[in-house]
């Protein structure tokens, strides 16, 4: 160095990086004075500290791609192991791709402003398509953390019915990290598609908020665990109705692939077509999922599931299923639970459905079993058609559906609409009291065997799969087989005050059954169809036969009598006369085991003979060896043939 002073050195306007700097070290006698440039200064000083992406030429104004500059910052860090990237309180436009692929870098904000437009804190701008912004891909970019920063998007104006946002690509992609990327504290305003996480678990994305257009996050091949919490989604950019509209009809905020045990909580959605959506891949579908919190509204289906096998948890769940700014009309064909998928395992703490146009929760395909502690349907069945709040698919062949409520649904402002709809061979099981079946379809027991109510007013128990018991609110109960099938039935009148009681005994008792009621005196009736008989059996066989030749008018009657009395058999009927037969069978006679006693007359008082031809009667004043007489249908006459006189 020449030995000139500082003070006769020329002025400049700014140093540059090769620019020689003294530099005296040391003290007293000991200083020595030594070179360095600005860089090798610059160097020293920020050794192994974050570095500012204004220090690579970012200019921050909105309008400069300021992509190369952070680029180049990236670099930088990765070639010293990685590091903190801070970005001030400025815009800056992201007009190229940039990669993170050799070290872990933490992209540090400055916080923002939540609004509609670029505001206050920092802001990534995006206003061209065809490039992914930022990708993370590599193992080497693990632990990468994107934070406390905004992210913009441009989208074509005016809005109208015919609007449609831009379709850019993801912001983010996570691409085969096969560990974490972390987002958090992240504000995605009007953008089309947010994150994308690929062949990269452990994640965590939280405190995520903005308006998402078409994806919020989507997920794929997530093999360890990862985690999505503090989600608010809501129209932050546009309350439009065409723009949240067009959000119902095609966003599905959260998309889950292959997935295996992810946690999700504390999740708001406002206008998409679906906030969570279960769907597969070439890799398979999500399993063991977890959900703590989860709110949507103004969305078709809260839960969409169209993928197979798909497992997972919910602790408490709220949908709402209106058009937005409609004055709450229902969404065309919304339902908070819609499964189109096979073999779905869903268990669910609290879920409350509102505003479903038909079916609170809808369940499609085959061999699906949601698991459903207490759930509430609010303002379901709104086209008043009958649409029941759960419908479960008949499922002609493979395994049928099924729901099981840890409690009775509280179902309100249905329009009458029942628990589950008819015509299928799926089911509801109710795990709650005996007998308890307020709406139809609801069963006490397992899949197979218990009690269920077939329609509103009836209840009905089957075992192993077959309807043994119904009864009705009529009063009518079958039993032994599906009703119109059944062995044995009861049926009771309107008003009825008697009845038929069936009583059993202990050991050596005889069981009886018999009438009771209100009324003094009481019969009983037990009754053949069309020309069937009556029989009483012992023994396994036929022991007395009941028949009748024709409709009954005249019948045969049998008095008991008390002490003393003798017991009676009668002809009875509508006839004046009725005739009573005693016959045997083929060539066999009559037989009687004591003597036969006639009925006595005097010769003054015969009956009319024609009434009673070839009867016989005992005259009692006739005269010796003269007191049988028989009728020839003109006279009584003696054995002799001489007529009674």
């Amino acid at each position: 160095m020449s030995d000139t002073k500082i003070s006769a050195l020329p002025a400049v306007a700014s140093a540059a990086d090769a620019d020689q700097l003294p530099v005296v070290q040391g003290s007293g006698g000991g200083a020595v004075t030594r070179r360095a440039s600005l860089a090798q200064l610059r160097s020293g000083l920020l050794a192994d500290r974050p570095v500012h992406v204004r220090d690579f030429g970012a200019a921050g104004d909105g309008t400069t791609d300021d992509a190369p500059a952070i680029q180049a910052a990236i670099d930088a860090l990765a070639a010293n192991g990685g590091g903190v990237l801070e970005f001030g309180p400025r815009a800056y436009r992201i007009g190229s791709p940039i990669v993170v692929n050799s070290a872990a870098i933490i992209f540090q904000g400055a916080g923002f402003t939540e609004g509609p437009s670029v505001a206050s804190g920092t802001w990534l701008t995006i206003n061209q398509t065809g490039f992914t912004p930022f990708t993370f891909t590599g193992t080497a970019a693990r632990g990468s953390v994107v934070r406390d920063l905004a992210v913009r998007q441009t989208h074509s104006t005016p809005i109208g019915p015919a609007w449609a946002p831009t379709d850019y690509d993801f912001v983010f992609r996570v691409q085969d990290c096969l560990g974490a990327v972390d987002f958090d504290n992240v504000f995605l305003c009007a953008i089309n598609r947010g994150i994308w996480i690929d062949n990269s678990g452990r994640f965590n994305i939280q405190r995520l908020r903005g308006q998402v257009y078409t994806t919020g996050i989507e997920i794929d091949r997530g093999f360890d665990a990862g985690r999505i919490q503090h989600v608010h989604f809501w129209p932050f950019a546009s309350a439009a109705d065409d723009v949240v509209r067009w959000q119902q009809a095609n966003q599905d905020a959260i998309v889950l692939r292959r997935v295996d045990g992810i946690f999700m909580d504390d999740l708001f959605i406002f206008g998409a077509r679906s906030g969570l959506r279960f769907t597969s891949s070439a890799s398979g579908t999500t399993r063991k999922f977890y959900i703590g919190s989860y709110y949507s509204d103004f969305t078709q289906y809260g839960i969409w599931i169209d993928a197979t096998n798909v497992v997972g948890q919910i602790a408490n769940a709220t949908t709402q299923s209106e058009l937005f700014n409609s004055g709450g009309a229902a969404y065309a064909g919304g339902s908070g639970i819609r499964i189109d998928g096979n073999n779905t395992r869903l268990q669910i703490g609290n879920l409350r459905v509102d505003d479903a146009e038909s079916n609170s929760i809808r369940v499609n395909g085959t061999g699906n079993r949601i698991d459903l502690f207490s759930f509430r349907a609010e303002f379901y069945n709104r086209l008043n058609d009958g649409s029941a709040s759960i419908h479960l698919a008949n499922v002609p062949a493979g395994a049928p559906n099924a729901v099981f409520l840890g409690s009775p649904a509280l179902l309100g402002s249905g329009n009458g609409g029942p628990l589950l709809n008819g015509a299928t061979n799926s089911f509801i099981a109710l795990a709650g009291p005996t007998g308890r079946a307020d709406r139809p379809g609801v069963m006490v027991g397992g899949e197979t065997t218990g009690l269920f109510a077939p329609s509103a007013n009836d209840i009905a128990a089957v075992a192993a799969g077959v309807e043994v018991f119904r009864a009705t609110s009529a009063g009518t109960v079958t039993l032994g087989g599906t009703s119109g099938a059944h062995g044995f039935g009861v049926t009771t009148p309107a008003n009825a005050v008697n009845r038929v009681i069936a009583t059993g005994t202990a050991a050596a008792g005889t069981p009886s059954l018999a009438v009771a009621g209100t009324d003094t005196n009481i019969g009983v009736a037990l009754a053949a169809k069309g020309t069937g008989t009556v029989r009483l059996q012992t023994r396994g066989a036929t022991a007395l036969e009941v028949n009748a030749t024709g409709t009954p008018g005249n019948f045969v009657r049998v008095n008991a009598t008390a002490s003393g009395g003798t017991p009676q058999l009668l002809a009875q009927g509508t006839d004046a006369n009725v005739a009573l037969q005693l016959s045997a069978k083929g060539a066999a006679a009559v037989s009687a085991t004591n003597p036969l006693q006639l009925p006595g007359f005097t010769v003054a008082a015969l009956p009319a003979a024609a009434t009673y031809v070839r009867c016989m009667i005992y005259v009692s004043d006739g005269t010796a060896n003269k007191r049988l007489a028989i009728s020839d249908g003109t006279s009584w006459r003696w054995p002799d043939g001489a007529v009674v006189s």
